[in-house]
């Protein structure tokens, strides 16, 4: 399958996804990632790009750049037309996203334009990242054999590690977190959750082929 990943900013995947992406890597599958900011309010933009492509490649993925301005996404025109262009290039099988019902402009804007740009990708599936709201996944992944990937892919964010406004919390701490109470929920030790838009199981079992 081919797999596009949407962030607004550089680690947003890692955190939402990442485990689930290691796990479609290792079976073959292509993974595309965009990324619409540089994350230039949250650090150097030059580093944050180095550490993205660092990511990127760990999974042995393509990476693309939106080009928008950090804190400055908004769901115009524009920013669809971004989306979709990519989306028309990659072609995928199954599209990831931040989910939108969040406390930051730029994830609600970046999944407003994503739902709309995949309107007709057959499979769409909302992440969680830090500052989302109001999530209650329906579909999980269990990754709990590739947790330590998912950390390897979080810490090349290193400039990120601990910038997560709680006082001695890192994010890989965050993650672990998260996992650990999505797992619970699907009764495995660590899994990401996922709420679909859409999910055709009968595609998804006929690329597996």
């Amino acid at each position: 399958m081919k797999i596009l990943g949407i962030g607004p900013h550089p680690d947003d995947l890692e955190f939402g996804c990442g485990g689930t992406l290691q796990k479609m890597a290792a079976k073959g599958h292509k993974i595309h990632m965009l990324v619409m900011t540089q994350g230039s309010v949250g650090g150097d933009p030059r580093a944050r790009m180095a550490e993205q492509q660092k990511a990127a490649a760990l999974l042995n993925a393509r990476l693309y750049w939106g080009g928008f301005e950090d804190t400055g996404v908004t769901l115009t025109r524009e920013l669809i037309r971004s989306v979709e262009k990519h989306i028309e290039a990659v072609k995928p099988d199954l599209v990831f996203v931040n989910h939108a019902a969040d406390t930051h402009q730029d994830h609600r804007s970046v999944a407003q334009a994503a739902e709309t740009a995949a309107r007709y990708t057959k499979n769409l599936l909302f992440y969680e990242v830090p500052t989302t709201m109001d999530f209650n996944p329906g579909v999980f992944v269990d990754i709990g054999p590739v947790m330590t990937r998912k950390v390897s892919l979080l810490k090349c964010h290193r400039s990120q590690v601990y910038k997560t406004r709680v006082k001695n919390l890192s994010i890989i701490e965050s993650a672990k977190a998260a996992a650990m109470f999505r797992g619970y929920q699907d009764r495995v030790k660590y899994a990401e959750g996922f709420v679909p838009r859409r999910l055709l199981l009968d595609h998804l079992l006929d690329c597996g082929k």
